[in-house]
């Protein structure tokens, strides 16, 4: 796959442009290669800060970066029709292959918090997707609309009138985690997790390997994580770089 597909399978990715099929081997792509999940967690960030009051502190920052680097990178105008978001995102995804970004955030080792940050990926519906436990429950499909759009206290209240019901427990732990509230995320995940009988317990303990990271319960963090690189789970690959990551910083 050409750098050029690979943006605009993101690009469509994050808008919701990707069709069902398209969107799960996608999906399946991001959650086992590192790299390409943290270029989506890149443009996302982007993404929001355009849509934003930050738009134009965003804007500034860009033309300073491409300032300096007209000799090393694609000159592009990032204020043309097209998305901005897209331009500026190819700018930033070079500006990382050039090594400019340890001038803006140091050398020193990242802290828990920032490993987390790194690898947290907002699914979305698209879990709703993985199980049928929602398709008949109203109450759940308003939470996960309040939670797409970003209520999440609102999101929260509507996930616990429903404590049964294990899709409900998931969003109201990435509810909380978006909140950042990880002590309470972790209750959720974990009753998801000794639920047993449940496609869901692989997002369940990835995110609650998070939680315990953000949380800096990093002992709990690399259990769950060894754990999971173990076996043969949508995120083993995403676990082992991210204890690999846990070892040399």
């Amino acid at each position: 796959m050409t750098l050029n597909d690979k943006t605009m399978l993101i690009d469509k990715y994050i808008t919701g442009k990707l069709e069902d099929t398209e969107l799960w081997e996608f999906k399946t792509r991001i959650e086992q290669d590192a790299n390409l999940a943290h270029e989506v967690k890149i443009r996302k960030e982007i993404y929001n800060a355009i849509s934003n009051d930050k738009k134009m502190e965003l804007m500034k920052t860009l033309s300073k970066i491409k300032g300096r680097r007209d000799r090393h990178i694609l000159s592009i105008n990032i204020y043309s029709r097209q998305v901005q978001a897209f331009a500026a995102s190819i700018i930033v995804l070079l500006v990382v292959g050039a090594g400019l970004i340890s001038s803006y955030i140091g050398n020193g080792p990242d802290s828990n918090y920032d490993i987390y940050n790194s690898y947290f990926i907002d699914e979305g519906s698209l879990i709703s997707n993985r199980s049928d436990a929602a398709t008949n429950n109203s109450l759940v499909e308003s939470g996960i609309e309040l939670y797409d759009n970003e209520k999440y206290t609102e999101a929260v209240s509507m996930f616990n009138s429903n404590p049964e019901n294990v899709l409900a427990r998931l969003y109201c732990g990435l509810s909380y985690m978006k909140l950042e509230q990880f002590s309470n995320a972790e209750k959720q995940f974990k009753y998801i997790i000794n639920h047993h009988d449940n496609i869901l317990i692989d997002q369940a303990e990835w995110n609650l390997g998070l939680s315990y990271l953000a949380d800096d319960k990093t002992e709990q963090a690399s259990i769950i994580f060894t754990k999971i690189a173990s076996e043969n789970g949508a995120y083993n690959t995403q676990a082992s770089n991210l204890i690999k990551k846990l070892e040399n910083n």
